[in-house]
C-alpha cells in the first residue's frame, strides 16, 4: 500500500508535514519519507480504526477530527465504543486492512497530501476520514470531472442518453464520475469507457468488493481506464445507508451532475440535493411526460432545482470555464469536418486539422472504438449513429 504525497499540506494537517531539510535548496520530500515518517503514519492508522470503527458521514466523528486530531479522537472513540479488549482488536483490523491493501495495491488517501482531491473538504464535518484507491491518480481525474446518474431500473431511452453524454463529455476530456450501480451508472461508465475515456467508480462497499457481483468486470474495466474509490473499509459490504452517504461524495467530487430518469424519491434526487448544497452545478435530462421513471428529473426541472439538458453541449456549457477551450476539440473538430464534408483520406484530415497523421490516426481509432467512425472505400467517415448522435448537437 502507499500514501500520497508532496509537499503542500491542508491547513488542518500542517503537523504531518516532514521538515525540510537544513540549508540548500528545498526539496519536497520523497514517496518513502512521506510513508517512513511517524506522524504520517500514526495520522493514518488513526483514520483507519475511524472508519472502522464509525459509518461514512458521521459528522460526530468530522468534529472530533476537527477539534482534538484524528489520533485522539481514535483513541476516545475505540474506548467509547470497545471499552474491552479495544486497543488489541482494533490494532489487529487496521494491520489486517494494511496488509490486503498492500497485497492487492490498493492506495489509501488521506486530507493534506497532494493526492486527496481537495474539493471534497466542502463536505466540512462530513467529509471522508480517508479514501481507498483502486486505479491511476484520483486528484488528477477529478479536476475537470461530472457526475451521472440516475434510476438502477432505467428504460432503454435514459441508458441511451447517458451513454452518449458521457462518451461525448469524455471524448471531450472530462471523466465521468458515477456510483457502479445497474442502470444508469452503469451506462455512464460504459459511455466514457466506449470512447477511451476516464471514469471513476464511487463505491458503497470496499473497493476490494465489487457491488452488484454481475459489474465485476466492470469494476476491473474502470481499474484499468480510471479509478475505484471508496470511503469504506476494504471488505466491507454495501448497505442501504452506504449508498445514500455515498452520494454525497459523488456530487462534492465534480464540477456538476446530471441527472438521468429518476423517480420523485430516490438516490439519484439525493444526489442532486447534495449538489446543490455544495453550489455545484444540477441539470437534468427531460424524459417522456408519460414516463415515471422521468418524473424526478422534471420535477427538478419545474421547481428549478435543476438546468434542463439535451445532450453533451448543453453540459459542457455550464461546467466549463468561460474562456476555456474544450480539452479534445481536435476529436469534435475531427468529426465536424466529416460531418460536414464527408468522407476523407488520412492526408486530408491532417491537412484540413493541421495535425500530423500520427496524431490523427490516434483520434480516428478512439473514435472508432466508440462507434463514432468506420473505415469504407472512400476512407473515413462518420456512422449513421453518430450522425444522428453528435451532428445534431453541434
Amino acid at each position: 500500500m502507499t500514501v500520497s504525497t508532496g509537499r503542500h499540506v491542508h491547513p488542518k494537517q500542517q503537523s504531518l508535514a516532514v521538515p525540510l531539510p537544513a540549508g540548500g535548496d528545498a526539496q519536497a520530500p520523497t514517496p518513502a519519507a512521506w510513508s517512513s515518517d511517524p506522524e504520517v503514519r500514526g495520522e493514518l492508522r488513526a483514520r483507519i480504526a475511524l472508519s472502522l470503527l464509525a459509518e461514512p458521514g458521521d459528522r460526530q466523528v468530522g468534529t472530533d477530527i476537527a477539534d482534538l486530531g484524528a489520533v485522539e479522537a481514535s483513541h476516545r472513540l475505540t474506548h467509547t465504543r470497545e471499552p474491552t479488549r479495544a486497543d488489541a482488536v482494533l490494532n489487529e483490523a487496521v494491520a489486517a486492512q494494511l496488509s490486503r491493501a498492500s497485497d492487492l495495491g490498493i492506495e489509501c488517501l488521506i486530507p493534506g497530501h497532494p493526492g486527496w482531491p481537495s474539493q471534497l473538504d466542502d463536505l466540512g464535518d462530513a467529509a471522508p476520514l480517508l479514501l481507498w484507491v483502486r486505479g491511476g491518480q484520483l486528484r488528477t481525474d477529478l479536476l475537470r470531472s461530472v457526475s451521472i446518474v440516475g434510476a438502477r431500473a432505467c428504460s432503454p431511452y435514459g441508458r441511451m442518453q447517458a451513454e452518449t453524454i458521457a462518451a461525448e463529455v469524455a471524448l471531450f476530456g472530462w471523466t465521468v464520475v458515477s456510483g457502479g450501480a445497474y442502470g444508469i451508472d452503469a451506462a455512464a461508465h460504459n459511455g466514457a469507457l466506449a470512447v477511451g475515456g476516464r471514469t471513476v467508480l464511487v463505491s458503497a462497499g470496499g473497493v476490494d468488493r465489487p457491488y452488484p457481483r454481475a459489474h465485476e468486470h466492470l469494476y476491473r474495466r474502470v481499474r484499468g481506464s480510471g479509478v475505484v474509490v471508496s470511503e469504506c473499509p476494504l471488505g466491507a459490504p454495501p448497505a442501504r445507508h452506504r449508498f445514500l452517504t455515498r452520494n454525497r461524495l459523488i456530487a462534492a467530487m465534480s464540477r456538476g451532475t446530471v441527472i438521468v430518469e429518476a423517480a420523485l424519491k430516490s438516490g439519484a434526487r439525493g444526489t442532486a440535493a447534495s449538489a446543490a448544497r455544495l453550489t455545484r452545478h444540477v441539470m437534468a435530462v427531460p424524459g417522456p411526460i408519460t414516463s415515471d421513471l422521468s418524473t424526478g428529473c422534471h420535477d427538478l426541472i419545474r421547481e428549478g432545482q435543476a438546468i434542463l439538458v439535451g445532450g453533451s453541449r448543453d453540459v459542457l456549457e455550464l461546467i466549463t470555464p468561460l474562456g476555456e477551450a474544450h480539452p479534445g476539440s481536435e476529436a469534435k473538430s475531427l468529426l465536424g469536418w466529416l460531418a460536414a464534408k464527408g468522407p476523407a483520406s488520412l492526408a486530408d484530415l491532417s491537412l484540413a486539422l493541421e495535425l500530423n497523421s500520427e496524431a490523427v490516426m490516434a483520434l480516428l481509432t478512439v473514435l472508432e472504438g466508440g462507434g463514432y467512425v468506420s473505415r469504407g472505400r472512400r476512407g473515413w467517415q462518420m456512422t449513421d449513429d453518430a450522425m444522428a448522435r453528435f451532428a445534431r448537437r453541434r
